[in-house]
């Protein structure tokens, strides 16, 4: 779907994007020691974990340092299994009419903000619960922080503005220690119904094993990423196959999970479609290309070949665009995929979207204005 401005408005917010995206990785470290300091001036606990399992075992440990009897889940991560034995897990869905409160709330934070340790909840399930929430705990991904306060608006707006123009509906900035309410028990003898606790907040500063990407200066880029899922939306590949979208398919790639098996090149026929409408203008071709040299040196790499010498002679395809040549590309990759072959044959526009730019040669950190 296309963005409801100008293409040139389009390229000048990608470009915006792309360098404060660049700007915050190239100096995450400082960046994030600040959002740590400022959490803590606030008086929240931060906790910094490398992987899964570490975050699992921190969860474990507030659930029995705090005795929590009933908890729930707002996250990305499956916990309700890992926790079932040792808490009543309850459903969001139920809790929001409940009487009772929740002893704790694992929640995902959709964006934090460096400098002034602001975390920002965006359309969340529990939206309706946290004032009856007496401990929360806050998993930050460290990819989705913003440097700066004067940058949150434009990072919110970017995650939604190519979503059919529609913004969020809630918005929760958590910007100083937080209250959950309960009833007064005094409430007979006065008009004073309800009373207000200190809500207590962990903060979970998360790695999220991206250590071998960080340090790659090729594939850090796909770090730029804003979780807009724009790219699941337009892949071909992803609406045929189980819903990888593209970034993440190179982050998997990345470390190791499906390298050897060259899911890669099955995942991918490199039309560009994801790269055309990435608002944060990652290089998503180049980064799969590079991800394949990779896989070429583990695995046997003739699909490899072929895929490169199919992908070089992309302007030609695009010439004969209803020939024998793109019948022949997807039937050589993508011969079994009936939905995938149903798709390509009812397109009438040119087979690659997109041609191939190297990556800017200029410093992107100039590229940041007002």
């Amino acid at each position: 779907m296309k963005p409801p401005f100008s293409d040139q408005d389009f390229e000048s917010i990608r470009r915006k994007a792309y360098a404060l995206r660049h700007n915050y990785f190239d100096d995450m470290e400082k960046y994030l020691l600040n959002l740590e300091a400022a959490l803590q001036r606030k008086g929240l606990d931060v906790l910094w974990i490398k992987d899964r399992d570490s975050l699992t075992d921190s969860i474990n440990s507030l659930v029995g340092k705090l005795n929590v009897r009933r908890m729930s889940f707002d996250t990305e991560i499956p916990f309700e299994p890992v926790f079932q034995n040792r808490a009543e897990i309850v459903p969001l869905e139920t809790e929001e009419t409940s009487s009772d409160d929740l002893d704790l709330l694992v929640i995902n934070a959709d964006l934090a903000v460096c400098d002034s340790g602001s975390l920002v909840f965006l359309d969340r399930k529990s939206q309706c619960c946290f004032n009856k929430v007496k401990n929360l705990a806050v998993i930050v991904n460290i990819d989705q922080c913003v440097a700066f306060q004067q940058d949150l608006s434009f990072f919110i707006a970017l995650k939604y503005a190519f979503k059919e123009n529609k913004m969020p509906l809630d918005i929760k900035v958590v910007q100083e220690k937080a209250n959950y309410v309960l009833p007064s028990d005094f409430s007979y003898l006065s008009d004073q119904m309800f009373t207000q606790e200190a809500m207590n907040i962990t903060v979970i500063l998360y790695l999220n094993d991206i250590e071998d990407i960080i340090t790659s200066e090729i594939l850090k880029e796909s770090l730029y990423c804003v979780q807009c899922g724009r790219c699941l939306e337009v892949c071909p590949v992803a609406s045929s196959h189980d819903n990888i979208s593209p970034i993440d398919l190179i982050k998997l790639n990345s470390l190791d999970r499906y390298n050897k098996s060259q899911h890669l090149f099955s995942h991918t026929t490199l039309c560009g479609a994801c790269e055309s409408v990435c608002p944060v203008k990652i290089p998503l071709i180049r980064l799969m290309l590079s991800e394949m040299q990779v896989s070429n040196m583990v695995v046997k790499p003739s699909r490899a070949k072929m895929l490169y010498s199919l992908f070089s002679k992309r302007s030609k395809l695009n010439k004969f665009n209803n020939s024998f040549l793109k019948f022949f590309f997807i039937k050589r990759f993508f011969g079994r995929n009936k939905n995938l072959n149903r798709y390509f044959s009812g397109q009438n526009s040119d087979f690659f979207n997109i041609t191939y730019e190297p990556p800017y040669e200029d410093n992107p950190n100039e590229l940041i204005k007002d």
